[in-house]
């Protein structure tokens, strides 16, 4: 169920050119699943940020960002100790499948980021997981070390060196495989024309409310017009109706 939180900023990080991680304190354990999105009140600001969940543990929600305007720009200054008014949990999350199975998660960028917490829960179920992310250059990698402490098998693009992570899943033979991604809109539309198997993206969209009411973030979809911060983000491939 959404609800409204007051939620205590912990600690504050630069990771990488542009990009914050933010950890916020919770009571317990925030009550959302991989895939699903909150919504911050920024000081200043009318409208909310939607930002995607990396993480969630017992007394904290994990957060990371991409400073892309005064809202955000706002956001990375915060100090720990000041409070973000934050709404969520929000939107239909990753669904992963009941049987055992081997999953490939594929993420470009700041899209990366709630598949390292969908990654974790594929484990705890016990699937095996493979992790292909594509960034514009080393500088730019998120996650390695979050990856290495999970165990998982993992490989990078890098823009700089020729090649994105359809072209590396080509490579690597795992075009077949059951995939759960969320990047790019050129990268989305390039995995579903590539991959052989099912796969559910996660869409990234601006958004008025982030509830579904002012139905500023519709696209069409095989199903009709549906919300991304409602219907979505997340998706299966099925559904989506790409522009040729």
């Amino acid at each position: 169920m959404t609800s409204l939180f007051s939620l205590p900023i912990l600690s504050q990080q630069r990771i990488a050119p542009g990009i914050y991680s933010l950890e916020l304190s919770t009571e317990g354990p925030f009550p959302a699943r991989p895939g699903q999105f909150v919504d911050l009140k920024i000081p200043g600001k009318m409208l909310r940020r939607p930002i995607s969940i990396t993480d969630i543990t017992e007394d904290r929600l994990i957060l990371t960002y991409r400073v892309a305007g005064e809202g955000t720009a706002i956001l990375s200054g915060m100090k720990p100790g000041e409070v973000l008014e934050t709404l969520g949990p929000l939107g239909q999350g990753f669904v992963l499948p009941e049987e055992s199975s081997h999953l490939l998660m594929v993420g470009g960028g700041i899209g990366t980021p709630p598949l390292i917490y969908l990654a974790k829960e594929a484990l705890r179920q016990g699937h095996q997981v493979t992790v292909l992310f594509g960034f514009r250059s080393p500088a730019d990698t998120l996650f390695q070390e979050e990856l290495k402490a999970m165990g998982v098998d993992y490989h990078f693009a890098y823009d700089s060196e020729g090649e994105n992570v359809v072209q590396l899943m080509q490579r690597l033979g795992l075009d077949d495989l059951p995939f759960f991604a969320c990047g790019p809109m050129p990268m989305l539309k390039a995995l579903c024309k590539a991959g052989s198997s099912d796969g559910q993206c996660s869409l990234e969209a601006r958004m008025g409310c982030g509830f579904g009411a002012c139905m500023g973030c519709s696209i069409k979809t095989r199903n009709g017009m549906q919300r991304v911060c409602k219907e979505g983000p997340v998706f299966s491939k099925e559904v989506l109706l790409w522009e040729t």
